[in-house]
């Protein structure tokens, strides 16, 4: 008796029981979902591990650093970028993390009133150039940073403030040398053993990190985040974007920042915090939408000799935002 096709039968002639046979779609349907996966895993990986954004803001000169003047000064680990001003006790800014020194624009000139101002730019941040190949960037080697900057310029003790990372910085360094820090200002700062923003902690996976950091360069995404991160919107201005963007395209700036995010470790800073004695600052912008409000009152628990100031209608940046009291506070605060 000849054999029948199954596939080739009506479903009169199919006994009951017996379905149609449909495997074959259903293959086909599987390995196009399959390579449909490992095309955009490729795209990933070639993203984050091969391609490169062009370094757009390398031809931009600035205006700001024009009219203030860059320093350089030289060092094994890193050539540091500076700006400097003032005469009188000295006072070093450093850059908030993921910007330059564009970030303290308005405190440079009314602390160097008083003070010998000093805003560097530490290693993957703004204009300073590795030298180490092997820096680490987590906690010890940023630290470490601060002191051989210090060390290059010839200030053996000085007044220490950052903002955001570099608040953390500050935080550790004053920790590991409460010798060499007189005063410390902490503005909206990290060093406490909390979670970040899920933007910020999706920085931590691996090859999404990566790819989203340097997708996340072009001049609309840094204006979206400057704006997110401030109250008062109309202070990010065509001029001041300019200045903040282009560092951010620099590639060994892209590699710092989802380093930095994955290799920092604040539990350290907040399990010292008990026996950190330097007089501090805490001021923080109570609509922070990065670092909640409620982080600052948490510093001033944990510090032994600390004042903590919320400056209402101002953000994640309060020096930009809210520049006119944070000038004050901090003005008060270093005379002090």
């Amino acid at each position: 008796m000849a054999a029948v096709d199954e596939n080739s039968r009506t479903d009169a002639e199919r006994p009951a029981g017996r379905p149609r046979r449909r495997r074959r779609p259903r293959r086909v349907a599987a390995v196009v979902a399959l390579l449909v996966l490992a095309l955009l895993v490729a795209a990933v990986l070639f993203g984050a591990y091969v391609w490169q954004p062009a370094e757009a803001g390398r031809g931009f000169r600035s205006p700001y650093l024009a009219s203030v003047g860059s320093r350089y000064v030289d060092t094994p680990l890193a050539r540091f970028h500076y700006i400097r001003a003032g005469s009188g006790t000295p006072v070093v800014l450093l850059s908030p993390g993921g910007t330059s020194v564009i970030g303290w624009r308005d405190q440079f000139a009314a602390l160097s009133r008083d003070h010998t101002v000093y805003v560097v730019d530490l290693p993957g941040q703004g204009y300073t150039t590795l030298h180490d190949r092997d820096f680490r960037f987590d906690l010890d080697a940023m630290t470490d940073a601060v002191g051989t900057f210090m060390d290059a310029v010839g200030v053996p003790r000085a007044a220490l403030a950052g903002n955001s990372w570099s608040g953390g910085w500050a935080l550790a360094f004053a920790q590991r040398h409460p010798d060499r820090v007189t005063r410390l200002a902490l503005l909206d700062a990290t060093g406490l053993d909390l979670r970040g923003t899920l933007m910020w902690e999706s920085l931590k996976i691996p090859a999404f990190g990566e790819l989203a950091t340097k997708l996340s360069t072009g001049k609309s995404t840094v204006r979206g985040l400057a704006e997110g991160m401030m109250v008062n919107k109309d202070r990010v201005t065509d001029e001041f974007l300019d200045e903040w963007w282009a560092p951010m395209t620099f590639h060994d700036n892209i590699r710092a920042t989802y380093l930095l995010e994955r290799r920092l470790d604040w539990a350290r800073t907040e399990r010292a915090l008990p026996t950190t004695t330097t007089p501090t600052l805490i001021l923080w912008g109570r609509q922070d939408t990065v670092q909640p409000v409620d982080r600052a009152h948490r510093f001033a628990a944990l510090l032994p000799d600390a004042r903590v100031q919320i400056l209402n209608g101002c953000g994640h940046a309060p020096q930009l935002d809210c520049p006119g009291p944070v000038n004050h506070h901090l003005r008060a605060f270093f005379a002090g």
